[in-house]
């Protein structure tokens, strides 16, 4: 199943028309169209209303974890040579209130251009720094909104350049629907194949599993670090096959075989470790 957030209706209509949702009129407070496929949900412009929204049809219509997250909407761009109408998947989220920053976990391969993204309590007319790249003014919300119902890896954010910022140039709304209903099809076929990817550790067998859960144990690692070593697990798998015989030789040559069942002496030295088998997975 796929959630799909959008700020107003008119970036929701192709996907509701897309995947053949029909309006859920036990929401009285937001406009939520369900179908087979997808739940498509219009949560309103700016980041906290955006986010109260999205919480509150997640609690009702919880995912399950294998359900993917989609934010898709329009953004501005400071950069004045990129045309209307491109597409980017989102590699980086900035709230510009309070400067925190948010990364969705890119494990799958992809044919589209990435960007930063910043996020505004309201709309810029007059983008203050050419280096911000996209803004919008609902995505760092919705981040955080998801994030309690989807891992990093199952969430992502499309923006279509509508503007560049200018007062002169308003986008009407023939033209809004016109950007979103082209880029539709392409998203949705995206959305599609992530979703079609099961969490591999669900296949894993008991012999696997154990190996995966020592190298945590061993590695001392806190939850977010046995987070981490498990995404690089997957992101291994899709990309190149065989992680857990490279995961054994990796930790062999750091000293750390399975049979020995070795403790490091600190959470830092695993730390250390973890930093080594991230390159050694991503290079």
């Amino acid at each position: 199943m796929l959630y799909i957030a959008c700020a107003i209706y008119l970036e929701a209509a192709p996907f509701i028309r897309r995947f053949a949702c029909k309006r859920d009129d036990s929401f009285r407070h937001e406009q939520v169209f369900v179908g087979e496929e997808a739940t498509v949900i219009v949560t309103g412009t700016s980041p906290v209303p955006a986010a109260v929204a999205l919480s509150e049809v997640l609690a009702l219509l919880p995912p399950a974890e294998s359900d993917i997250f989609a934010n898709v909407g329009l953004c501005g761009c400071a950069d004045k040579t990129v045309a209307p109408g491109t597409l980017y998947l989102v590699h980086s989220i900035t709230e510009a209130a309070t400067g925190r920053r948010f990364f969705p976990d890119m494990l799958y391969l992809h044919e589209h251009d990435t960007a930063p993204l910043t996020t505004f309590s309201a709309v810029v007319s007059d983008l203050p720094d050419p280096s911000l790249t996209l803004v919008d003014t609902e995505a760092a919300g919705l981040y955080q909104a998801a994030l309690p119902f989807f891992s990093t890896d199952r969430m992502y954010f499309f923006k279509i350049v509508s503007d560049h910022g200018d007062d002169a140039r308003e986008v009407s709304p023939t033209e809004a629907f016109e950007l979103l209903d082209t880029a539709a099809p392409g998203i949705a076929e995206t959305l599609l194949r992530f979703a079609s990817y099961v969490p591999r550790r669900y296949v894993y067998s008991d012999a696997e599993q154990s190996v995966i859960d020592y190298f945590c144990r061993s590695l001392r690692c806190s939850v977010t670090m046995e987070h981490e070593l498990r995404r690089l697990i997957l992101y291994y798998e899709l990309e190149r096959g065989y992680a857990i015989a490279h995961l054994r030789d990796f930790f062999a040559e750091h000293g750390l075989c399975y049979e020995d069942d070795i403790i490091l002496g600190s959470r830092k030295e695993g730390k250390d470790v973890l930093d080594a088998f991230r390159i050694s997975c991503l290079c």
